[in-house]
């Protein structure tokens, strides 16, 4: 891990999570990552984002740093989804289909997204909400409406330390 990560450190990650510059140039952020990646950890955008905002804000509570980022850095965990698309294990799965244009609107006229619709094929749940983290999804009315909630021990399940490693991981 440690050889690959000298030789490929400047091209698969970032290892400096103080994003200033590019904030202060206005950049905005939305991550997308399904919660079944098989490529990259979803753990990692996870850590990634939780780093940005310890760092940017870290004389802020915990519910006002998240409002902070909010303002230009979003991350959506996508449910059962695989590496930038669905599952093929669940392949009625939903994934974002709209995300480069919430984006647009975003950044061209202020819009930011609260949710990423997520569209599946076919079912009761053919389009989702996906949450903004840390709020988190859960099914309510019998598993026939998914909400964004916030769920501390949902949030805790991605919160861990890379304690094995000197430098930072992501």
């Amino acid at each position: 891990m440690i050889q690959g990560w000298y030789m490929y450190e400047d091209v698969l990650q970032t290892t400096n999570p103080d994003l200033s510059a590019f904030h202060g140039g206005g950049g905005k952020i939305l991550t997308v990552h399904g919660e079944q990646d098989d490529s990259i950890p979803t753990g990692s955008s996870v850590h990634f984002y939780e780093s940005v905002r310890k760092t940017m804000y870290p004389k802020q509570s915990y519910n006002n740093s998240v409002a902070a980022m909010n303002d230009w850095y979003r991350l959506y965990l996508v449910p059962g989804a695989a590496h930038c698309s669905t599952n093929t294990l669940q392949a009625n799965g939903p994934w974002p289909q709209t995300t480069m244009a919430q984006m647009i609107d975003w950044v061209e006229n202020g819009n930011a997204p609260k949710t990423l619709n997520a569209t599946a094929i076919t079912g009761d749940m053919a389009n989702w909400q996906l949450c903004s983290w840390p709020l988190r999804p859960m099914y309510k009315n019998n598993g026939t409406e998914l909400v964004c909630e916030y769920d501390q021990a949902s949030i805790n399940t991605w919160m861990y330390d890379f304690d094995a490693y000197k430098l930072p991981l992501y």
